[in-house]
């Protein structure tokens, strides 16, 4: 029922939600239409800005991926890995997320597969994506964009909030 009622309110959200903007607009008397204009014309100003970095982001994943080189990493840092408790299922998951959100999707979608949504891996890989920053490319696109220069302890600050909870994120799912 109350399912039911959600996707039924979830259908005209967005568009209530326009239409009560335009709506306020004409009756502040504003130029809605050409408003509308100028912030489109601003954000596609702003995604041609950000897809160089986008773009050379995807290019070293898929160099990463595509050499070999990911799957080097896994048997390398492997038993390290299980050493600390780290499923080795997860390493590539651990290392790709603070690069790509998306490349990382993708991995998830393909440990749920082979490993099932209920299993540990499953449930960890899940924790894990909703819960960890995509460090890098936080750092390339938003300070590339406002152009920064110097991150200071952004790239560490980052790091330790990202192993944080990749520990935090296995230790929750042990309980679940």
């Amino acid at each position: 029922m109350i399912a039911s009622v959600l996707s039924q309110v979830s259908l005209f959200f967005i568009p209530g939600i326009i239409t009560i903007v335009v709506f306020y607009g004409i009756y502040k008397r504003a130029p809605v239409y050409d408003l509308f204009i100028d912030g489109a014309k601003e954000g596609l100003k702003t995604a041609m800005e950000l897809l160089p970095f986008i773009i050379a982001i995807f290019i070293g994943i898929e160099a990463l991926v595509s050499s070999g080189a990911m799957k080097f990493l896994e048997d390398l840092l492997g038993p390290f890995f299980q050493l600390i408790g780290i499923p080795k299922e997860l390493i590539s998951l651990i290392l790709l997320r603070p690069v790509s959100g998306s490349g990382s999707l993708v991995l998830v979608e393909r440990i749920i597969t082979d490993y099932g949504p209920d299993s540990f891996v499953g449930r960890s890989a899940s924790v894990m994506v909703g819960s960890c920053e995509t460090i890098f490319y936080v750092l390339a696109v938003y300070f590339g964009v406002t152009s920064v220069k110097n991150i200071r302890h952004s790239f560490s600050a980052g790091m330790i909030g990202y192993i944080v909870g990749i520990f935090a994120s296995l230790l929750a799912c042990m309980y679940i």
